[in-house]
């Protein structure tokens, strides 16, 4: 999967990885992150760095969620090198709400994946990811999951 450098509109190859004990002080003490993701260790929590360094660009925590045949989004955040107009890497989050698409298909989720968004951010994960509304939460199945993973990480 590749990432778009916004300074030279070049794509850089990336990587997703569960997070291991060692980056959790390392996540804490970087001061790039706003929540306390320790929080998160009983979920899963996947981060994206670059192919060739190990900062870690953004993380994701998902909670499997079988009974429903769903995978729900926790919490999902960008560092802050890559956040509001004066971030450096593009496709970030694009990557890892496709690559918790796939693990749901993988599950036999039918690619199902929920989230329960601020309401400042409903319209981008509407418009930018294709997520429909469900009550209080949003989510994703099927063929818009199957089109988040064409275009974040297949598409060269």
């Amino acid at each position: 999967m590749k990432v778009l450098h916004k300074k030279t509109n070049e794509f850089h190859e990336a990587v997703i990885e569960l997070v291991k004990n060692e980056d959790w002080e390392i996540i804490e003490k970087s001061g790039e992150f706003v929540f306390n993701w320790r929080k998160e260790k009983d979920y899963i929590v996947h981060k994206i760095r670059l192919q060739i360094e190990d900062k870690i660009l953004e993380l994701i925590s998902v909670e499997a969620i079988p009974k429903e045949y769903r995978l729900h989004i926790h919490l999902i955040e960008s560092s802050n090198l890559n956040k509001g107009s004066a971030k450096v890497y593009d496709n970030i989050a694009g990557c890892l709400i496709a690559h918790t698409c796939e693990i749901a298909f993988e599950k036999n989720y039918d690619g199902f994946v929920s989230l329960k968004p601020k309401s400042e951010i409903i319209d981008l994960y509407k418009n930018k990811y294709g997520f429909a509304e469900m009550g209080q939460f949003l989510f994703t199945e099927l063929e818009n999951s199957e089109r988040l993973i064409e275009k974040y990480l297949r598409d060269e």
